[in-house]
């Protein structure tokens, strides 16, 4: 019988693996299609994440940010897709020798952890919660991405355990021989407060970056020289990525070439509106020296815009209703000073109207009834009184402003003597026989009756004065 080789055969790479998993060309390429498009489904990773965290009780101990977060995953799935488009699939073993460095990140993020004072077994806790979050998330991808079948999940899945399995042993190894490393040079009672000073000043300036990312308001701190050292997620969102180093006025688009230029423009503590990234956006903009804050931040500004777009817009609403309203106002002032000065021309007739009544009263007063007044008092024929007081009657009447029709207003133009011409040729007397009645001669009496037919607006010989006296239902004897 022959006996047997004491050589050791050597297992060729496909063979050599622990029995856990050896993935197929198949899932390989399933696992590939799934984890290409893995960014589509980050959001829901770092909120699977925070509540696996929050159920293993590890948030609150937790200093890392989101954009440290969003680094960790990514970290890890690059070689792993790596891995999965591979001609040669990985295997456990060549997995937990760390073959090709594909776990140094990782591993690194973990040993500074632990120098802040995290324990081997607190981020080993951890990492199990990164891993439960990553494949939480791949189960909701087919929903996010149609173009991903929901069978592909489990082999993305499985590719995925076989990494962290790997790494769980290279972690527990450097994680071990990094606790050994500190304990020999330091005592262990001086360890654990500088672990927590580290770890609360971690805390404490994560906080503070995550008001600074979360805040609506654009920040930036700039040098001496005015070159952006640091912005914020808010002032990216308007000003894009990659402003770090270059002059404030060059990446927001402000005034100024140089920084005396700038800040003649953009005073330190004063608030300037400003519109830097147009699109109908107005900030407030305004700058502090960080100098007055900190020694060690001596000749760093702060720059601060606050997007004031809604109140420019409602201001420029109330400009112009206010403009509105004021040409409306200006428009009724012109048209009051046009009536005002129609009343005044109206006012100015009327006072002109009654001077003239005023005078024409006086001269009508003067001229008729004064003296007519003194001959009814000197006058004896009881008849002749008669007809003066009727003269004096429609004088009057013709002075008011009742209205009426006043038959006889023409009499009251006629003379003493004409109304007692009047009344005798009423009463059917000839020419001379009013001359003789009269005492005065016949030429007389034809001039009276000229006059009285002129006054009385008697036009040709069609109207006889008689007729028109008998006719005119006036009273003149």
């Amino acid at each position: 019988m022959p006996q047997a080789s004491s050589a050791r055969r050597h297992l060729t790479p496909s063979e050599a693996f622990s029995g856990l998993f050896v993935p197929q060309p198949q899932t390989r390429r399933k696992a590939a299609a799934v984890l290409a498009r893995f960014d589509a489904c980050m959001e829901s990773f770092l909120e699977f994440w925070t509540l696996r965290m929050q159920a293993a009780g590890y948030l609150s101990f937790t200093t890392a940010r989101r954009d440290d977060c969003v680094t960790a995953c990514r970290d890890f799935l690059t070689p792993v897709l790596r891995h999965a488009a591979a001609e040669q699939p990985p295997t456990f073993e060549t997995l937990r020798e760390n073959a090709g460095g594909w776990a140094d990140a990782l591993l690194e993020s973990g040993l500074r952890h632990c120098r802040r004072g995290v324990t081997v077994a607190m981020y080993l806790g951890c990492f199990k919660t990164f891993i439960m979050a990553l494949e939480d998330a791949l189960a909701l991808l087919p929903r996010l991405c149609a173009d991903i079948p929901a069978d592909h999940i489990p082999a993305a899945t499985e590719f995925l355990r076989l990494h962290a399995h790997a790494f769980e042993v290279l972690w527990t190894e450097a994680g071990l021989r990094e606790m050994t490393s500190i304990r020999q040079p330091v005592p262990p009672a001086d360890i654990s407060p500088q672990n927590e000073l580290l770890r609360l000043l971690t805390l404490e300036k994560c906080r503070f970056e995550n008001i600074f990312n979360t805040t609506s308001d654009g920040v930036l701190v700039m040098d001496e020289n005015c070159r952006i050292t640091t912005a914020n997620r808010s002032l990216r969102q308007y000003a894009g990525e990659g402003i770090e180093g270059k002059p404030v006025w060059e990446a927001l688009g402000l005034e100024g070439e140089d920084p005396e230029e700038f800040f003649r423009y953009y005073p330190i503590g004063q608030t300037v509106e400003v519109s830097p990234f147009g699109d109908g956006l107005f900030f407030r903009l305004s700058i502090a020296s960080l100098g007055g804050v900190s020694l060690a931040s001596a000749g760093e500004y702060l720059v601060l815009l606050t997007n004031i777009t809604p109140q420019v817009l409602q201001r420029e609403m109330m400009e112009e209703a206010i403009g509105r309203h004021a040409a409306a106002l200006l428009e009724e002032k012109r048209r009051q000073e046009e009536l005002n000065i129609t009343l005044r021309t109206v006012l100015s007739t009327i006072h002109a109207e009654r001077d003239s009544r005023r005078d024409e009263l006086s001269s009508h007063i003067r001229r008729v009834l004064l003296p007519a007044l003194e001959q009814i008092g000197k006058e004896p024929d009881a008849a002749a009184r008669k007809s003066m007081i009727q003269l004096l009657r429609d004088s009057l009447l013709s002075l008011t402003d009742s209205g009426e029709e006043r038959p006889q207003d023409g009499l009251s133009k006629l003379t003493l003597a004409e109304l007692k011409v009047c009344r005798l040729v009423r009463a059917g007397h000839s020419s001379k026989e009013i001359a003789e009645l009269l005492n005065i001669s016949p030429e007389t009496v034809q001039t009276h009756r000229r006059n009285i037919r002129r006054k009385l607006g008697l036009r040709g010989h069609d109207t006889q004065l008689a007729v028109h006296l008998l006719h005119s239902g006036g009273e003149t004897a």
